[in-house]
């Protein structure tokens, strides 16, 4: 179950990447440096606590690398641009706003889980999403981004969220590709939540039908900073996504929300890790699957509450309706409590089919079995997407998940 990078990529590959975009020195000097990181962090030999769910022999490591993608659609609310929000692709970023580009770029340490990925990305990244909101500026309304990639090849696209202080904004991303060929995604996404800011993204993964995803996601919470993070899940024919939150901020506050909604033999797996560092902060976790067919989902959760800390406050609750009796799940949370001084610290776990009575009832109100199924699956999701708080958000992942779970079936009944 070991894998090695992807096959066209060395050293002088990660080089061509620099003269091909013509680079700045600093960035091409970043590029070497992580390089040799992924060198010098292997692959994970699937033993690993987080990795032993996932096979990845079957990763397409032999595709082209893709660097001349078509642009990120991006969509800005009035009055955004001229407060100084930045929503643009990297590449762009890079030459239009260098200085904070390389304040931000490649400056932090993704999961461990993950290393190897994380430093690959930033190695080779040929794309990927710079959103910058400056201290104050609160945005009224939701940013949106659109990633549409051909089916095929390798892109490892490197995401930049950076919320100044006392700033608030709400962003969704998207990223489409088309069905057939096998290919690899490898986006990472960094969120850097500053003092009093307010973040709200959303990250809409619906990649082809023989895709690979292998991301990852660090987030990290300011003092009395407010984050909300969605990952939904719906494309991809194997998804391993790890995600990292640092609480680094007395008095932040961390929701890590997830939908899976999955059929066929996809294959989902996630792992988080919520790490308390500070006083008086509260990191909750809710990841909800829907399973048809012969899916699976994997979900390996870690909270941990840092020695010396007080007042934390902590949850992860991982739920999966089996709508198939050829699906399965596997949700394993872990708690490892370092300090006596907490308010909260628990988990919950369940995989089961949808529970005959709720079926029942919805029956006796008029609807077949087929409906029946179809609204307490939607039902099911809402609990998720309604804690984003935000009606454009809702109204895309819920269009997303409309073929898998039959919502516009339902709406016209």
């Amino acid at each position: 179950m070991t894998t090695a990078t992807a096959a066209a990529l060395d050293a002088e590959a990660i080089g061509r990447i620099g003269e091909h975009f013509d680079e700045p020195d600093w960035l091409r000097a970043s590029r070497a440096g992580w390089w040799e990181r992924a060198e010098q962090t292997p692959p994970p030999t699937g033993q690993e606590e987080e990795w032993r769910r996932t096979d990845l022999t079957g990763l397409p490591r032999d595709g082209a690398m893709l660097t001349d993608v078509p642009p990120i659609e991006v969509t800005l609310p009035p009055g955004a641009a001229e407060a100084g929000v930045i929503l643009t692709d990297l590449r762009t970023a890079v030459r239009d706003h260098p200085d904070l580009v390389r304040r931000a770029l490649g400056q932090a340490e993704g999961p461990a889980s993950h290393a190897h990925y994380w430093a690959l990305a930033h190695a080779a990244w040929t794309g990927g999403l710079f959103c910058h909101v400056p201290r104050g500026v609160v945005v009224d309304g939701t940013l949106l981004a659109r990633t549409t990639l051909p089916a095929g090849g390798t892109y490892l696209p490197v995401s930049l969220v950076i919320a100044e202080d006392e700033s608030s904004v709400t962003l969704l991303e998207q990223t489409v590709s088309a069905d057939g060929e096998p290919g690899w995604y490898g986006g990472v996404v960094e969120i850097v939540a500053g003092r009093s800011s307010t973040v709200r993204y959303a990250n809409l993964q619906q990649l082809g039908d023989a895709a690979w995803n292998i991301g990852a996601q660090r987030v990290e919470v300011g003092v009395d900073a407010d984050v909300t993070t969605l990952n939904a899940e719906v494309g991809s024919r194997v998804t391993k996504v790890g995600l990292d939150v640092a609480m680094a901020g007395k008095g932040g506050t961390s929701k890590l929300l997830g939908l899976l909604a999955a059929g066929n033999d996809q294959h989902i797996d996630i792992n988080a890790h919520q790490v308390l560092a500070a006083d008086y902060t509260t990191s909750d976790l809710l990841y909800l699957s829907a399973l048809y067919d012969r899916s699976r989902a994997a979900f390996y959760g870690v909270t941990r509450v840092e020695h010396g800390t007080k007042q934390t406050s902590s949850y992860q609750e991982c739920r999966n309706l089996l709508l198939s009796p050829e699906a399965g799940a596997e949700p394993i949370p872990v708690l490892e409590i370092k300090a006596n001084d907490i308010l909260r610290c628990g988990h919950g776990a369940t995989a089961g089919a949808i529970d005959p009575t709720q079926l029942f009832y919805a029956q006796t109100r008029g609807l077949d079995p087929v409906a029946a199924q179809r609204m307490i699956v939607r039902g099911f999701f809402e609990q998720v997407v309604r804690q984003i708080g935000d009606e454009t958000i809702r109204e895309h992942v819920l269009a997303a998940l409309a073929t898998r779970i039959g919502i516009e079936e339902l709406d016209a009944a």
